[in-house]
């Protein structure tokens, strides 16, 4: 066997493939924040017209949460509703309704339809705050995914609650305490005239229990307790 007389150092080597560099979630975040900030102060510069690109933003992010939580959900992760609920701050109904089942969304929030006429104000108070918009007020409700039509800052589930939590609110002082300023002042604040395809899912709630009160649900939103 004759002696192998090539060369190594003329000898093209195999390129190696890159290592992909991983960007650590915490640097993204930051970056994306400073470019939401250069982009509000770009516009508050005197670009009027980008205004409305800008405030679309919202609609933007909503989308890609629900993707990222859809992808959690999967294989290899399936992590549960609890889990992400609770990194969200919410409860599990709250963000099964958001980013489950699309007929999930806008539909009254289970807690409501579960309990009935049972339901303490403890629980109106936590499914108004799942729900409750913002300020500035969201363009698709938190707690379900309600996209809101022009003029409405209610959901249906909240457009149920409202009168109802107003009526019984000083039944538990406690409770009713754990909303945030800007949602106790939303709560006795008076709302625009409810469309009437959440006022059917209303009566369709009521109906689900014979014996209650029509009185409880005045869609009026007027509160007769003084």
């Amino acid at each position: 066997m004759s002696k192998n007389t090539v060369k190594a150092g003329l000898t093209p080597k195999p390129r190696t493939k890159r290592t992909r560099r991983e960007v650590e979630n915490a640097a993204f975040d930051a970056f994306v924040r400073r470019i939401l900030l250069a982009y509000g102060r770009r516009v508050a510069a005197g670009d009027v017209e980008a205004l409305r690109s800008l405030a679309l933003l919202s609609a933007e992010v909503d989308a890609v949460t629900r993707l990222a939580v859809a992808g959690l959900r999967k294989r290899p992760y399936f992590y549960s509703w609890s889990e992400i609920a609770d990194r969200l701050g919410v409860s599990k109904q709250a963000v099964q309704m958001r980013y489950g089942d699309r007929t999930d969304r806008g539909a009254l929030d289970r807690r409501l339809v579960e309990t009935g006429l049972g339901v303490t104000v403890a629980t109106l108070v936590q499914v108004f705050a799942d729900h409750h918009p913002g300020s500035p007020a969201t363009s698709v409700c938190p707690g379900c995914g309600y996209r809101y039509p022009d003029g409405v800052s209610d959901c249906p589930t909240n457009a149920t609650v409202r009168p109802l939590l107003r009526r019984r609110r000083h039944e538990d002082d406690d409770a009713v305490a754990r909303l945030s300023p800007v949602q106790f002042a939303d709560l006795h604040a008076t709302k625009p005239r409810i469309p009437r395809a959440t006022a059917v899912r209303q009566a369709a709630f009521t109906a689900l229990i014979p014996d209650r009160p029509a009185a409880l649900f005045d869609l009026t939103g007027k509160d007769s307790t003084p």
